[in-house]
Order: structure tokens, then sequence, then C-alpha cells
């Protein structure tokens, strides 16, 4: 008889099956673990915030904490895309419109896949300012000078080459040339920061007692540097111009000839006066309070007035000899020169102190003189007087001498200061015209 196979029990075909499940369960789960590390290694990690970190006129700097697994960072603001590489936590959207709010969000993008957009911050670009203002032309060296310059916010100058800041924001230039001085405006939540650069001509002064100063060069007149504003003439014998000023929007120019004197004033139409009374050889001419004064030359101490609406002449005596005389709308001063120095006045012609005068060695004529701010330019021509002329800047206020300017443009007879500050020149010259220049020289800048 044959022996029979036992059958498996129900018990052992139940264990059997949860073997075989368990087997695929876990078949399951690896598969299903694979494909959850190969996702997680695909996908990119989530930003959770994004921050602006900057603001400008034209740029947002936006910044973030860098998520895993990123390739590049997309950033978008109204409408617009830029792509920042994932290493990067940040990045500083330029080329955008002041004054203007954006959207931003940042999404990060794994190699295969991309992720999701934050959550958006808005923000604003501020309003541009710009630094304006006449910076001037010309300064003087070692003198505190203001550029006021403004913008929307407060400027400041940063220390650069050539100059120092003060501490009530000036600026003191140290050497002379073209000094280029760095202004600033002060960034504000409204109103993003600026810059300016500003050349400035720094010429080589010198502050010295004027008593017995030698003469010390920083500046060059000639034809290349000035313009040419003005051909003028005299009338009948009259025809050397010996001094100007600017009286009602007119030249008013003294002249002298052999027989006859004339004052003539030039605008749309030429008119000219016969003085009533002797002006002599008029070296000195200014015009103050509605009133030309005039000086002869010579060792005099005469002061000789014309009223060019009335047409009348009168005359004073002045407390010192003068071959010069100018008028500082400034200061509210007088002030006259001749060879042995200069005199200081007050606006009634009270004589408050004189100023010694610097010293040359060759033989020189003493011509007309201007005024500016506490500053004399004194007229000074060499023995060949149509050759090289110059120009003796003094501070009045202080009795201190400042430098001289070299003027290669004729025999320099007088000098103003026009409406807009530039200091313009009376010269004769070889021919039978007579010039006026105007110069670069600008004393709103140097007398700042």
């Amino acid at each position: 008889m044959k022996h029979l196979k036992r059958q498996p029990s129900k018990r052992e075909k139940r264990k059997k099956q949860l073997k075989v499940l368990s087997i695929i369960l876990l078949i399951v789960l690896a598969l299903l673990a694979v494909t959850v590390y190969r996702d997680y290694k695909a996908r990119p990690g989530f930003l959770e915030k994004i921050w602006i970190e900057e603001r400008g006129a034209d740029f947002i700097t936006v910044a973030w904490e860098r998520a895993r697994n990123v390739n590049k960072y997309v950033v978008t603001y109204n409408g617009k895309r830029i792509e920042v590489s994932g290493k990067k936590k940040g990045v500083k959207i330029n080329g955008l419109t002041e004054n203007t709010e954006y959207v931003i969000s940042v999404r990060a993008d794994s190699k295969k896949r991309k992720g999701f957009e934050t959550l958006t911050e808005k923000t604003k670009t501020k309003k541009a300012q710009h630094i304006t203002g006449d910076p001037g032309r010309m300064k003087f060296i070692n003198r505190p000078i203001d550029l006021r310059l403004t913008a929307e916010t407060p400027v400041k100058y940063l220390p650069g080459d050539g100059y120092t800041v003060t501490e009530d924001n000036k600026v003191v230039f140290t050497k002379p040339g073209t000094i280029t001085v760095i202004a600033a405006a002060d960034d504000t939540e409204e109103y993003a920061s600026a810059t300016k650069e500003i050349p400035i001509e720094v010429l080589d002064s010198v502050e010295v007692a004027a008593e017995g100063a030698s003469a010390h060069y920083f500046y060059k007149l000639n034809k290349d540097n000035c313009e040419c504003v003005k051909t003028v003439t005299g009338e009948k014998e009259a025809s050397i111009p010996q001094s100007f000023g600017r009286y009602d929007g007119k030249y008013v120019i003294a002249y002298i000839g052999e027989e006859d004197q004339r004052i003539i004033t030039f605008g749309d139409v030429e008119e000219v006066y016969e003085p009533g009374i002797d002006l002599g050889h008029a070296n000195g001419l200014t015009v103050a309070k509605g009133l030309c004064y005039i000086v002869k030359g010579g060792r005099n101490a005469e002061c000789i007035t014309f009223d060019p609406k009335k047409n009348t002449f009168g005359s004073f005596e002045l407390a010192k000899y003068a071959s010069g005389i100018a008028y500082d709308e400034k200061t509210d001063m007088f002030y006259t020169s001749q060879r042995r120095g200069m005199a200081v006045y007050d606006g009634h012609f009270n004589l408050i102190r004189n100023v010694g005068r610097i010293s040359r060695k060759a033989p020189y004529y003493f011509q007309d003189c201007g005024a500016y701010g506490g500053i004399m330019m004194h007229c000074v021509s060499g023995k060949n007087y149509r050759g090289t002329n110059y120009i003796d800047f003094y501070d009045m206020i202080n009795g201190k001498y400042i430098g001289s300017i070299k003027c290669e443009l004729g025999e320099v007879e007088s000098l103003i200061v026009d409406e807009e500050g530039y200091i313009e020149l009376l010269s004769n010259t070889k021919k039978k015209e007579d010039l006026i220049w105007k110069t670069p020289i600008n004393m709103n800048d140097l007398c700042d």
C-alpha cells in the first residue's frame, strides 16, 4: 500500500501566503523608496521666504536663504524674469524705473524640475535725485570754499586727492591744478543717494603781508582764454580810453586827448559827454550808487564825480593820493591805488586803513583797479607796456597780497567785474582800436 503525501494544513498554507505577501511588500516598499529617493534627488528644495535687502532709484536687491538641490533661481518682477545661479543667495535687479512699485517672487529650479514660486514681496524703488548748482571754475588754494551744491537731501564732500573737508562741510584745496572734488547726497527711505565729480581749477595763490612782498604769478591771460566782447573808439582827439565801468547796463569809458576829453557810454546808442571839469589823465573810474567816480593819474587826491543821467560833474578831496579807484559793492567800500600803496574807504569816503603794495624791481606804470568781495585787482604795466601787463590781487580787508596774473592783451588800462562776476579788461593796442576782453576769472568763485 502506497504511502500517501500529507497535505499542508490550513495554518501552514496561511503562513506560506503571508511570507509571499511579505516579500512582495518588501519589494514594493523598496521600489517606493527608490522612487521617493529619485524624486527627492530630482526635486529642488522649497524657498520659505525672500526679503528686500537694498533699494535705489533704478535697482532693487532681493535676497533669500539658499535651498537644497538648486541649479538656478528664477526671479520674477512685474512680468519680467531673470535667472540666477543656484550658488547665489540674492541678486541685484538693475534698470528699474524710479519711484515705481515692483512685485517680486523667486522660484528655485533643479536641473530636472521646476520648483514653486515663493510668496510675493512688494517694494518700491526710491526717487532719484541730482546734485546741482554752479560749482565754480576757479578757486584759490588754502581757502575754505562752499561749492553751494544742492540736492533733495543734504550734500557732503568726500575727502579726496588735493583737498580736505572741514567740519562745517567746506572744501580746502591743498595743491594747485585741476582738482576733482567728490560730492555725495545722503540716502534716505524716500531718495536714493547720488554722487557728483566736480573738476575745479585751483590757483596757486599766496597770502602774505602786502607791504614789500615779491610778485607771485598764478595765471596767464591771453587771446586763447579770453573773449573780445567789444571794440571801442573815441571822438575827435579823444582817441585813447583810460578807464571804464558799467552804468545802467552800458559801458562808460573815460578818454584823454591832446585837446579834448570825453566820456562815452556804449549802449544801443552811443552818448558822448564833454566834461564840465578837468579830468586830467582820467586814470581811474568806478561806478557806485548812481555816480561815476574818476581820479586823475599822478600825484593828486582829487576825485571827480559824474552823473550820466543829469550830465553833471563835481569833485571832492580824497584822504590819500590815487591813480586808480574801485567800488566794492559786496562790502560797500571804496579802494584807491597808486604807486605808493592802496587805501580803503567806507561808503562815504572816510579813510579806514592804508595797505602797502608789493615790491617790483623794474619801472612800472600803475593803472586803474577793480574790486569785489574784499579783493582789489590792480592793473600794472611794465616798461614795455604794450607787451606783458599784470593784475595784482590784494585782500584789502586783511591787508594781504594774494598773487598776480600775467596779461598778454596789450596795455591793460582798467578792469571791472561784470554782472555774472567775470573780470573784464580794457586794453590799448598798437592799432587805433581798443578792446574790452572778458576773462575766464569769476570773482564769485574766488571770493566765496
